[in-house]
């Protein structure tokens, strides 16, 4: 009597942000040095009978001056947070499933599209207030203007809390 098993296919890419690197592995494998970080990792696993629904692990590396600000789908949906930098457990959930007899073969089963996230790396911006007399005097042409949800500001207005040259200001 042959005993079959429903075995699960895996296919993620993980892509990183400015600010950071990062390694992912289907199989639980440390990092063994910094040579294994990087921008775009893929990675492909097979795991026998868990209902469709495992998962990779990933580490962050941010650079110096930035922060890891979690893991985002597609859609720009978060799917992990954490302030802490190692291993971080990614979900996925894959419909390739192939019965086999024990011996894992078919590297055609992964899917054809991977489930795609993105590592967000945000730069540290030290809090520096400073309260120019007059805001027009304050915005050069040079400097660009963001708000705090990093859109860009063309005009600012008098109390605002604006990101120059990145760092926080309050306009007077």
């Amino acid at each position: 009597m042959t005993l079959a098993y429903l075995f699960y296919w895996y296919y993620v890419v993980l892509t990183a942000t400015t600010g950071g690197k990062i390694y992912a592995t289907g199989d639980w494998r440390l990092p063994l040095s910094s040579e294994d970080f990087g921008d775009r990792i893929e990675t492909r696993w097979v795991i026998a009978g868990t209902e469709g629904r495992s998962s990779c692990y990933a580490w962050v590396r941010p650079d110096e001056g930035y922060h890891f600000a979690g893991f985002y789908d597609e859609n720009n949906q978060l799917v992990s947070a954490t302030d802490q930098l190692d291993e971080i457990r990614l979900w996925s959930t894959t419909y390739s499933a192939q019965e086999e007899d024990g011996i894992v073969s078919g590297a055609d089963l992964y899917p054809v599209k991977p489930q795609c996230l993105t590592a967000v790396f945000e730069p540290d911006v030290p809090v520096q207030i400073t309260a120019p007399k007059d805001a027009a005097k304050a915005v050069s042409a040079a400097d660009e203007l963001f708000d705090l949800s990093g859109r860009k500001i063309i005009t600012p207005r008098n109390g605002q809390i604006i990101v120059r040259n990145r760092k926080k200001i309050i306009i007077k």
